[in-house]
């Protein structure tokens, strides 16, 4: 086995310290085992990170076994206690603890290189598991043999062994290690298909492994084409303060395409924020992509939103938009929001600093309102043209978000004079040679 290591495993050779994860069960202590001879050979140095959950009682009597063991064998050793468990979702909080103090020790003592123990029968019941749990066909794929990972890489060198193997090379070589008593229990999922459904699957195909190791290459493989063959179009979504945006063109033509964009993409946004999406979703907005109207929002978690507005689509986060009524009487100055500014005075000339001006006649009536759209407004574009706000939006194809973030001015008796920043009534309009007059500023601070 040691022989067959060393050629499934060339990474080994290409650095000179290595981390080994290790839990003192058979996989762990064989793994750390074969490092050990390899590394007088290839003059490597290796440590060992080790984590007592404290979810057992012969947890304490495990860490202290391999303290020992790597005080004789003068390895480098860390060890973290896991002080203060969940009382749910134990497993995976119990995975995030480890895999931050590897993270961590990788960082600040400059491992270059992390190995765990996983081997194939672990590659089987992951890729079981995921398959009655759901999830993606690339999902599907399994374990990765080799991932980035903290300030270096992750590599599970004994994926290409069964586990009776490795039990085998314990055996034979008089490894000393510990049984998990939590590993017998039926209460785990991973524990039923590891018990109850794997021993049926090997004695149905006595090669199981070798089948599932070439099912995981053969998605491995898809995973990179689809990459290769959407890289230009992922390459065209523009980034931009938690905004993520891309056009039509930008979009694959086929619709199975799609989908794998659409993945591809919500994978990278992970990296900068933590939004999670759904496969029902992902189908959902496939969907929407080809029939979808001119405009249209899907509302994902934690207030982020899908949107598509006249062939431009924007993932980010929803709008808080204020919703508030504001009076405005000559001389007042009101901030309606972080980012804009209204003002209204009396004769002069727009400020060269605003946004957007109206000019209004003395016979306006006053206080000026400033308020969001509603159902039913209409504005008086000319002496003969009355049109409804929402069908002026449709006509100009305003983008829905500026749509919402538009502002109605009305005067007292609650007639349109302006819609904010778009268009002015007819009957705003003055002749700003009069001697007396009015300007509301409208300013935007992008």
């Amino acid at each position: 086995m040691e022989q067959q290591f060393l050629q499934m495993n060339p990474e080994i050779q290409k650095v000179d310290r290595v981390l080994i994860a290790v839990s003192t069960g058979v996989d762990s202590m064989v793994l750390l085992q074969l490092m050990e001879k390899l590394c007088i050979k290839l003059e490597i140095q290796i440590g060992v990170a080790h984590v007592d959950h404290q979810l057992r009682e012969e947890s304490k009597e495990e860490a202290q076994f391999l303290r020992e063991y790597c005080r004789v064998h003068q390895l480098p050793y860390y060890e973290k206690v896991w002080e203060s468990p969940p009382q749910i979702g134990v497993e995976a909080a119990a995975r995030q603890f480890r895999y931050a103090f590897f993270a961590e020790l990788m960082e600040q003592e400059g491992w270059p290189l992390l190995m765990t123990a996983h081997h194939g029968d672990d590659q089987i019941e992951t890729m079981l598991m995921r398959f009655v749990r759901g999830g993606t066909l690339l999902g599907h794929a399994g374990i990765q043999k080799k991932r980035p990972f903290s300030s270096g890489a992750l590599l599970r060198p004994l994926l290409p062994f069964a586990k009776e193997t490795i039990v085998d090379y314990a055996s034979e070589n008089s490894v000393t290690y510990f049984e998990d008593s939590s590993n017998g229990t039926l209460s785990y999922t991973r524990n039923r298909l590891r018990h109850q459904v794997l021993p049926v699957l090997k004695e149905e195909n006595p090669r199981l492994l070798e089948q599932v190791h070439l099912f995981h290459q053969q998605l491995n493989w898809a995973e990179e084409g689809l990459r290769q063959a959407l890289k230009e179009n992922l390459n065209n979504v523009v980034s931009k303060e938690q905004q993520w945006t891309f056009t039509r063109k930008d979009l694959p033509a086929d619709k199975s395409l799609r989908y794998y964009f659409l993945t591809f993409l919500f994978e990278e946004v992970r990296n900068t924020v933590n939004i999670e999406v759904s496969q029902r979703q992902l189908f959902q907005l496939v969907h929407l992509l080809d029939h979808g109207a001119a405009q249209w929002s899907f509302d994902l978690a934690q207030d982020w939103q899908f949107s598509a507005s006249y062939q431009t689509y924007t993932l980010g986060k929803r709008s808080n938009l204020v919703q508030k009524d504001y009076l405005l009487a000559v001389g007042d100055t009101v901030s309606l929001s972080e980012a804009e500014k209204i003002r209204l005075s009396v004769g002069g000339k727009q400020d060269d600093k605003a946004e957007f001006a109206v000019v209004l006649p003395t016979t306006v009536k006053l206080p000026l309102t400033i308020r969001r759209r509603r159902d039913g407004d209409r504005i008086q574009l000319t002496s003969r043209l009355r049109k409804k706000v929402s069908r002026y939006f449709i006509d100009k194809k305003i983008p829905q978000k500026a749509r919402e973030q538009s502002w109605v001015v009305t005067d007292a008796s609650g007639e349109v004079l302006s819609l904010l920043p778009f268009v002015n009534s007819y009957l705003s309009i003055s002749n700003e040679t009069d001697r007396i007059h009015y300007i509301l500023d409208y300013y935007l601070y992008y």
